[in-house]
């Protein structure tokens, strides 16, 4: 563990994971879950619309999209893959390169990839957006 600045108010904390500190994670959980309430509600929003009605930055919904705990359905066009460039509805690479850095992984590996099957492709949505069900 470490002692820091919380990257949003600064406060000194000490880091265990994050590097924004409990009090800043607590406001960052409750804007998720109004932007996620405002979703059940309304699950056709674009990323402008739900900033404007729940108070979340634009870049906060992307990162939430980066991170995969929100998803596009319908393509703004926002979200590539790092990689490649290709359209994507969450997280950082498409499916494609998800298979290939698996597969390279793989090949660093051997030992630890034998037996295991090969990655089924990730099942990909196509309307707005919604939050994915995962446990957070």
């Amino acid at each position: 563990m470490e002692i820091t600045n919380c990257v949003r108010c600064k406060k000194v904390f000490q880091r265990i994971k994050d590097p924004i500190c409990d009090e800043c994670k607590k406001k960052d959980d409750e804007l998720f879950d109004a932007v996620k309430d405002f979703l059940n509600e309304n699950p056709s929003s674009t990323i402008m619309q739900i900033a404007e009605a729940t108070g979340a930055s634009h870049k906060r919904i992307m990162q939430w999209l980066r991170d995969g705990r929100l998803e596009l359905v319908e393509g703004e066009g926002e979200l590539t893959c790092r990689h490649c460039g290709v359209e994507i509805t969450t997280g950082v690479l498409c499916d494609e390169c998800l298979l290939e850095v698996s597969r390279q992984v793989g090949d660093l590996f051997p030992a630890q990839a034998k037996g295991k099957a090969e990655p089924e492709k990730i099942m990909r949505h196509s309307a707005v957006m919604h939050t994915r069900n995962t446990k957070q």
